[in-house]
């Protein structure tokens, strides 16, 4: 049996892990644990979970993970939004090609963590592009029939979902909005996710599929 830590960003991250992702990881021998990263822990106990507004608290929910040893750690943040005290995150919103930049930010947090079993994970640029993977099950789950041409043309901007962009008026979630579709991060994103499927997701965002072969991989050297 192979454990993994997931730090995952908030509530909708947790539901997407918990519903979708951990049982198909499961099936390659993988078993994950998603932690909600705290936000402020309170002195007499307990605290805020979900968000991130700088990077002490990264680290503050992330080091304690590597004192288990006997666990894989990785995480599911976005690029987009990450605090600007993030290391590398700065160089990473230089212009160039959106996938590389991220992909060097990711090994930027590696080499900060510096622990063998840590597989940093930046959803490029946002966990709610992977709802553009399929505009029918958009369309279908809000009973909205002019949504399936308002993803397309998206998509046929973007290039992929992965890289619909960091504007602040045009990242996925604020696109999702914008559709009028009364899209709740917290209930229609991992469901829309579930229904859309890891198959489908990891065909259509290269980024997401990379890491998700690499999680794979960890069943086969438990």
């Amino acid at each position: 049996m192979t454990r993994l830590l997931m730090l995952v960003e908030g509530q909708s991250e947790e539901i997407f892990v918990k519903q979708t992702l951990a049982p198909h990881l499961a099936n390659h021998g993988v078993f994950v644990q998603p932690i909600v990263l705290w936000t402020k822990r309170l002195a007499a106990g307990g605290g805020h979970r979900g968000g991130v507004s700088n990077w002490h608290q990264i680290q503050r929910s992330l080091l304690p993970l590597t004192s288990d040893t006997d666990a894989w750690i990785t995480t599911l943040l976005d690029f987009y939004g990450l605090p600007d005290d993030v290391p590398g995150y700065q160089e990473a919103l230089l212009p160039g090609n959106p996938r590389e930049r991220v992909a060097g930010l990711e090994a930027c947090l590696a080499a900060k963590v510096n622990n063998q079993r840590f597989i940093p994970f930046l959803a490029l640029h946002e966990f709610e592009a992977w709802v553009f993977c399929n505009a029918n099950v958009l369309a279908k789950h809000f009973d909205r029939a002019d949504l399936v041409g308002k993803v397309t043309d998206a998509i046929a901007v973007a290039g992929e979902p992965e890289l619909i962009n960091h504007g602040k008026d045009t990242h996925p979630k604020a696109r999702l909005q914008a559709m009028a579709t009364g899209y709740k991060e917290t209930s229609n994103g991992p469901t829309l996710m579930g229904k859309i499927g890891i198959t489908a997701i990891r065909d259509a965002c290269p980024h997401f599929a990379t890491w998700l072969s690499r999680l794979e991989a960890l069943g086969s050297e438990a």
